[in-house]
């Protein structure tokens, strides 16, 4: 019988041809300020309840995540039947787009903002419409509601405080979208805990609003793959028709129903996050040359007059910076995520020395 080799490079769908992979560095024996993450570690206790659970890891995990979406509810004030988990924010994104995007249809976005959102519109067949911000930090409501008109456009994403500025814009303006576009409008609340701002009281009013929330963040479980989808809850059925089984592992429904049985300790970690955000915020804005944006986030995005020099120098000091390349109206940035108290004086130390040509060794 023949042998008939092939590549499979020749099968390989359009759309994944013109992806560029989200890639991450992983350098572990950097100070990791590149990544937005908690750099706080569990409150006390929380990893000794973890491991004395008795988990059966040779079952499948709830399909449904009840007892998670049980605790989700009482720390949301949001009926358990409003509410879908995942396997990170980036499936939910999906799972989103799979419901209401497809071939033909559109989802409008806000660059600059997170990545993932073009990422999934793409695996999904799902048309990109970009309504940039103006000057890079506010919102373009009235193009944005105009984009809307289009009857391809179904999906309306608005990250709320937004990655990577750190902006937090208006609530009336993200309800008017959501009033009068006539779309299905999802809010981006992953760092809703630190800007503490948020829309969920008015998912009762608003069956086209969803929100998007996530335990990688506040709750400082980024290694674990975990969020959750808030919404009216026929609204998430029609998501939740698209969702694979058993998405979302054992470990990570205790370990999400055990962070929400720390609320306390998790918001004196929170409020010592937003106090080193800030003490970098103005560490950076004593910098000559260096504009600095305003956030409502646990990171800082900031323009030097070298992004790329600055990120080398600072990785030669051994601090992993995003690297933002281009954004739109705003141009060359670097991001920056509150480390822990001592590593984000170590950082201030660095900028100055950059900022004064010392070179790192």
């Amino acid at each position: 019988m023949e042998t008939r080799l092939c590549k499979p490079t020749s099968f390989v769908r359009p759309e994944v041809r013109q992806l560029v992979p989200y890639e991450v560095k992983h350098m572990p024996e950097c100070v990791k300020l590149d990544a937005n993450e908690n750099p706080f570690p569990w409150p006390v206790g929380m990893r000794e309840d973890l491991f004395s659970e008795k988990l059966m890891f040779n079952r499948y995990p709830d399909g449904m995540a009840q007892d998670l979406k049980n605790a989700i509810a009482e720390y949301t004030r949001i009926s358990s039947a409003g509410i879908l988990v995942g396997n990170g924010s980036d499936e939910l994104i999906q799972l989103i787009l799979l419901t209401f995007g497809g071939l033909g249809k559109s989802m409008i976005i806000h660059p600059p903002t997170f990545g993932m959102y073009q990422i999934s519109a793409h695996l999904t067949d799902t048309a990109v419409v970009e309504v940039p911000l103006l000057n890079g930090l506010d919102l373009n409501t009235e193009q944005m509601l105009k984009a809307a008109l289009s009857p391809e456009a179904h999906v309306v994403i608005i990250c709320n405080p937004n990655n990577p500025t750190g902006t937090l814009f208006s609530r009336e303006e993200i309800l008017q979208l959501v009033r009068e576009s006539g779309k299905i409008v999802v809010v981006d609340e992953a760092y809703a805990e630190f800007s503490g701002e948020t829309l969920i009281p008015e998912i009762e009013n608003y069956p086209n609003l969803v929100i998007l929330r996530t335990f990688s963040k506040s709750f400082g479980m980024a290694g674990l793959r975990l969020g959750y989808l808030l919404g009216q809850p026929e609204t998430i059925a029609w998501i939740n028709r698209a969702r694979p089984p058993f998405n979302v592992n054992s470990f990570s429904q205790k370990a999400g129903i055990l962070a929400l049985g720390y609320l306390s300790e998790y918001q004196v970690q929170i409020q010592s996050i937003k106090a080193e955000t800030q003490k970098l915020y103005e560490g950076l804005t004593q910098v000559a040359g260096v504009v600095v944006y305003p956030t409502k986030a646990n990171f800082i995005l900031f323009k030097p007059g070298d992004p790329d020099s600055w990120a080398e120098e600072l990785l030669k000091r051994g601090f992993l910076v995003r690297n933002m390349g281009v954004l739109p109206t705003i141009g060359k940035c670097l991001r920056i995520s509150a480390g822990l108290p001592e590593e984000n004086d170590r950082f201030l130390r660095a900028i100055r020395e950059i900022s004064m040509g010392v070179t790192g060794v």
